[in-house]
């Protein structure tokens, strides 16, 4: 009798301590996908040898000569057919000698087959110093959206660059939300 009445004292605790816990909602987090510099290549094939994919990033080592390149971005988290939830994309970009110059970009979304292909352009320039990055960054508000929603069809996406003598591309990286919990 005496087991009978802790088991049922350890049961009403249960179930109290079960009916006050919260109900699980569902909410939103970050995540993000890298992607190294060395993953750009020329944009038209060539047997230009100043162009180095490398370790540190996708480097144009000519001393006089702009490249043309392309960094094709995979996004890797695609939850559903209409694309990642991308709420932005980021490249960052550095000199090779201490010299600033101006890097021009265009981002592309959208497949071209289902859909017809929106343009962003910006420019950022190289800081004088091999230790700071310069940093350019898209949003949904550059394609018409808000900047912090979604992209629409943010699954393809690729970045075109005028990459001027000694500078390198470092790194991109995407942020993008997904829902957790319940």
């Amino acid at each position: 009798m005496r087991a009978f009445t802790f088991f049922l004292g350890l049961t009403s605790v249960a179930v109290a301590t079960l009916g006050a816990m919260p109900t699980a909602r569902a909410d939103t987090t970050y995540g993000y996908v890298f992607m190294q510099g060395a993953s750009c290549q020329l944009s038209i094939p060539t047997t230009n040898t100043v162009f180095r994919p490398k370790a540190t990033g996708a480097r144009n080592e000519s001393t006089a000569t702009s490249n043309f390149i392309i960094c094709p971005f995979t996004i890797a988290p695609a939850p559903t057919l209409a694309g990642a939830p991308i709420t932005q994309l980021i490249m960052h970009f550095a000199t090779l000698d201490s010299v600033s110059r101006p890097v021009n970009c265009t981002l592309v979304k959208g497949d071209a087959v289902s859909e017809t292909p929106a343009y962003s352009t910006k420019t950022v320039t190289t800081p004088a110093s091999t230790s700071v990055h310069s940093v350019l960054f898209w949003t949904a508000g550059d394609f018409g959206g808000t900047a912090g929603d979604p992209f629409v069809s943010g699954a393809f996406l690729s970045v075109t660059c005028s990459l001027p003598p000694q500078s390198s591309v470092v790194y991109l990286y995407a942020t993008y939300a997904y829902e957790i919990g319940a």
